[in-house]
């Protein structure tokens, strides 16, 4: 029962916070693109600091000196709403990739769209894709790090599923380096089972995978670099079930 309550007290707190924040900052997104990225990067700061304070669940980073500072993808594992908040929060210049749908989110929506994080519509096939690859290769040419998920879906620890071909589609289209991102949040922050425990979550960067793979090999590269060094992998820390 405490589970389900401290995720629906931090529920309710960051949809009020973000609809107060985003609606008293507004005026800023005139100011072009890099300002209202740091809105929303304060924003993501913030709510790391609240989660802490309210549930109990904060955060280590390893592997920092792997977090890119230039242009690249950041292609991350899928548990919860957490990595899309902390990898927002930690990224130098970070770019989302998000579904379509949450644009249609008040407030949210809005800033997702002024801060030139890129929506993917899930039903616009191939040239949908394309689209994606064009604008993920510019941001990247600008010194930005896209954020990918390339499960598609939020996974329960110690699940795998088969990852969708977008991420492979960018860093060929790109020519970028990619930097795997391991982490356990789904142990805290329980998706699937609507509950959040106390406890700290790792977030893990790897080396980055230089340009110049293929599709096919790319994709085998990245599965297994993220599958081989996932937190979720090894028995949770005392008091953590699975």
């Amino acid at each position: 029962m405490a589970a389900r309550i401290r995720l629906a007290v931090f529920s309710a707190f960051i949809v009020f916070f973000v609809a107060v924040m985003g609606l008293l900052c507004l005026p800023l997104i005139l100011f072009g693109r890099n300002v209202a990225r740091s809105v929303v990067k304060l924003w993501a700061k913030l709510g790391l600091f609240c989660l802490k304070i309210i549930a109990g669940v904060s955060y280590r980073v390893e592997g920092v000196e792997n977090i890119p500072q230039e242009g690249a993808i950041i292609a991350a594992n899928h548990q919860s709403m957490w990595e899309t908040i902390a990898l927002y929060a930690i990224a130098p210049k970070p770019v989302m990739v998000f579904k379509k749908e949450l644009l249609k989110i008040p407030v949210y929506g809005w800033w997702a769209k002024y801060a030139g994080n890129l929506c993917v519509d899930r039903k616009g096939g191939s040239k949908a894709m394309r689209t994606l690859i064009r604008a993920a290769r510019e941001r990247i040419e600008a010194g930005e790090q896209v954020i990918i998920f390339p499960e598609g879906t939020r996974t329960a620890p110690d699940t795998r599923t088969r990852y969708q071909p977008g991420v492979a589609g960018v860093y060929v289209g790109a020519q970028a380096p990619c930097v795997p991102a391991v982490h356990d949040s789904g142990r805290y922050w329980r998706h699937h089972a609507r509950e959040m425990v106390p406890g700290v979550i790792t977030l893990r960067f790897l080396p980055a995978i230089p340009p110049g793979l293929a599709s096919k090999a790319f994709l085998a590269e990245l599965e297994m670099r993220i599958d081989n060094a996932r937190p979720d992998r090894t028995p949770a820390p005392e008091g953590v079930s699975q």
